[in-house]
């Protein structure tokens, strides 16, 4: 199928943190090129309480896929709680934050884009059957939480829980996903130049 790919979640290599506090398995990234991040789709395990990486010039967006994660940005705010059943959190990169894990390790899903370059959303689809309609300057990414049949043309995919699919920037026309369970859709879209 072209223009659209497959990314099982058995594919993913882990990356321990330093901190010791989790694993990251990247998605799917794209780099600009000098070699850095123009936008990079990951999944995590957050076992233990700690700060977030820093990331200078990056915008955020955390969904929780499993558990329940406070997220603190200090200076005598509120915690935000993040779960399943709430819309993806964004935040920059650049400002200090420290995630807990409340009642037991998490799964997320995180998106990080360029500032000025790339923005960047993730919104959850229901279980069930929907039609998407395809952004053409855009990258989508859909990730699945159990299965999902995705359908383009006549060219067919199945999802198992945590894989992904990669539509490209230019692919026509719409996907339409049954799937059984929640899936996350990533919406990626470059932004103008500016002279």
């Amino acid at each position: 199928m072209s223009g659209i790919r497959l990314l099982p979640s058995a594919s993913r290599p882990a990356q321990a943190w330093k901190n010791g506090g989790g694993v990251t398995r990247e998605v799917a990234r794209q780099d600009d090129g000098a070699g850095d991040i123009l936008w990079r789709v990951s999944i995590a395990d957050v076992r233990e309480a700690g700060p977030f990486s820093h990331f200078p010039g990056i915008d955020r967006v955390l969904a929780v896929l499993e558990g329940r994660l406070l997220l603190d940005f200090g200076g005598g705010t509120v915690p935000v709680l993040v779960t399943p059943e709430i819309a993806a959190h964004a935040f920059p990169g650049d400002v200090p934050v420290s995630g807990t894990p409340d009642g037991g390790p998490v799964t997320d899903l995180n998106l990080m884009v360029r500032r000025g370059r790339m923005r960047g959303t993730q919104r959850q689809l229901p279980p069930g059957t929907v039609t998407l309609p395809l952004t053409p300057a855009a990258t989508h990414l859909l990730v699945a939480t159990g299965t999902a049949q995705v359908m383009h043309g006549d060219d067919a995919h199945t999802l198992g829980p945590l894989d992904a699919l990669l539509v490209d920037a230019g692919t026509a026309a719409s996907i339409t996903v049954r799937a059984t369970a929640v899936c996350w859709w990533i919406e990626i879209v470059p932004l103008a130049e500016r002279p």
